[in-house]
Order: structure tokens, then sequence, then C-alpha cells
């Protein structure tokens, strides 16, 4: 009975000086060493984007109409709202799409952004909207690009259906970065040192990959438009002509035809006056805009993602 009391005090005296070692060693420890533990390892975090949705498209689209709120879910087209028609510089729509990193970026016409992004599992995405839509509501989102790596918009009042009463912004360009959760205004030296009552109206990259910008005179009289072109966005543009200014269009009769695109993919019809736009993958899976239309105008309209396969 006495040896095993001293067999136990010795194991105890063991333990003691096991956990007075293990203590001491931790705190002499420099935490930025070698030996540093995996909770001090810092993990990068995601876009500071709020998330909408997580879809999971299957053998059945899943369909969005734009409303004053952002996107919202129907069960199709026939669903939707048929808001009244409005010439298209002032209705809800699409006006592009592009592939930034692994993200797909749509610029929504009097709204924001909206962005798909994959997950860990397979077919399976997260919508997110980075939008100021009371913000942005007034004025017409043409331009869609890429600028110092980031996907960008130009704002502009776009006057020629309606005169506009929003004041002149300034800057006119808008980025989406990940670490912010609304659009960021961003300086394009091209665009800056307009002469008074002046708007940048229209930028893009011709195929030359140069880029295009297109003034407008707002307020005056005369209304006079001015093309312009530059190397570079960081430095200003000088005049060119307007057979240059048109040649600098990328989209010509190598884009499909919504029409195509849809029987090519055997996309659902839609209902009548309604057609699809713009496409775009993102892996296995693919996003389609569709408008209801009459002339210039634009009704209801939204997008459509779904897989290509959903076994």
């Amino acid at each position: 009975m006495k040896q095993k009391r001293v067999v136990s005090l010795f194991l105890f005296a063991v333990f003691l000086a096991l956990l007075f070692t293990v203590a001491c060693s931790g705190k002499e420890r420099n935490p930025g060493s070698k030996g540093a533990t995996a909770s001090a390892i810092s993990i990068p975090a995601g876009p500071l984007w709020p998330a909408l949705a997580l879809l999971k498209p299957g053998g059945n689209p899943i369909w969005f109409e734009f409303g004053p709120e952002g996107p919202r879910h129907i069960e199709s087209p026939q669903d939707a709202a048929l808001n009244p028609y409005e010439p298209w510089p002032h209705a809800r729509h699409i006006t592009g799409m592009l592939q930034w990193d692994a993200f797909l970026v749509m610029a929504v016409n009097r709204d924001g952004f909206l962005i798909l992004g994959t997950t860990q599992e397979p077919n399976e995405l997260t919508l997110y909207r980075v939008a100021e839509n009371a913000f942005w509501d007034p004025y017409t989102t043409e331009s869609f690009f890429i600028y110092e790596d980031k996907p960008s918009v130009l704002l502009y009042r776009n006057e020629f259906f309606s005169e506009s009463s929003a004041p002149l912004l300034t800057p006119q360009v808008y980025s989406l970065d990940k670490s912010s959760p609304v659009p960021l205004a961003a300086r394009v030296p091209a665009l800056e040192n307009i002469p008074s009552g002046w708007e940048a109206e229209v930028v893009r990259r011709g195929p030359d990959d140069l880029w295009y910008f297109r003034l407008k005179e707002k307020g005056q009289t005369l209304n006079e438009t001015s093309y312009m072109r530059t190397e570079d966005l960081a430095t200003q543009g000088h005049r060119i002509s307007v057979e240059e200014w048109r040649n600098s269009d990328k989209r010509g009769a190598d884009t499909p035809s919504p029409g195509i695109i849809a029987k090519s993919l055997s996309l659902p019809d839609l209902p009548d006056g309604f057609s699809y736009g713009g496409i775009h993958l993102l892996g296995k899976i693919f996003v389609v805009s569709w408008e209801e239309q009459l002339d210039a105008g634009i009704g209801a309209a939204g997008f459509m993602v779904a897989a290509f396969d959903s076994n």
C-alpha cells in the first residue's frame, strides 16, 4: 500500500513538471516564429459583398427579374411584374457581363453590380449584389469595362428621350472592389479636365486595344459631340473622326443573335414580346439575360441561370 502511494506521488510530480515545462515554453515562444500555432495563421477573407441567395441550378432554369430593390426570384418570365415600358437608358436591365477572377459580374442599369461566384460544391453559386440604386437610379450604365483590374462602369445622363434633372457626377466611373459592400468611385485621368458643360457618355476598348470615349455637350443649344482616343486611360486623349469612332466598336456581325443563342442551347421559349440577350458561361453553368421589348423600350427584365448537365 505504501509502495503504491509512493508511485502515485512520483507520477503526480512528473505530471506537474511536464505541465510547468509546456506552460513556460508557450510563454517564451515568439508567435511569429515557425512554431506558431494554426490559430495564429491569417486566413484570407472572402469578398465583403451582401449575399442574396445560394443557387443550385439543376434540370430546371432559375429565373430572376429586376425591381426597385434588386432581383427577385420568379417561376418564369410569364410571372414577371410586367413593368411599364421605359426607354432603355432608364429601364432596369443587364447592360454587360464579364468574367473577373472566379466571378461572373453583371452590370445592371439604374442599380449596380450583380455577381455570381462558385462555391466548393459543384454546380452551386452564390448570388451577390453590390448596389446603391438610390444613387445610381437617374443615370445610365452603358459602358462596362475593366479598369485597374476591377469591373467598372461609367454613369452618365442620357438625354436622348428626355432631359435629365440629375446633377453631373464627378467622378463618373465606379468600380467593384472585394473589400467594399458598395461600388467605389474611381479616378480616371483621361476623363478629367473635361470642359464645363460636357460629359463622358461612352468608354470602350477597341479591337486595337486602344481606349475610345465619347464626350457630349449638355445644356447648350449646339449639343456637340467629340470622339476621343488614348493608349491608356491614365493619359489624356486626342480627338478622332466619327469614322474612327465607329470602327472602334467590337460588337459586330460575329456576335450571335439572341435567337441563335436560344436555339443552340435549347432555352425555354419566352412569352411574346420577350427576347434573350447576352450569355456567359461559368463552368458548367450558363447565365442568360432576358427582356420584354417594344421598340426602344424595355418592360420586365432579368436573367436566367441553368446548368448544362444536372447529373
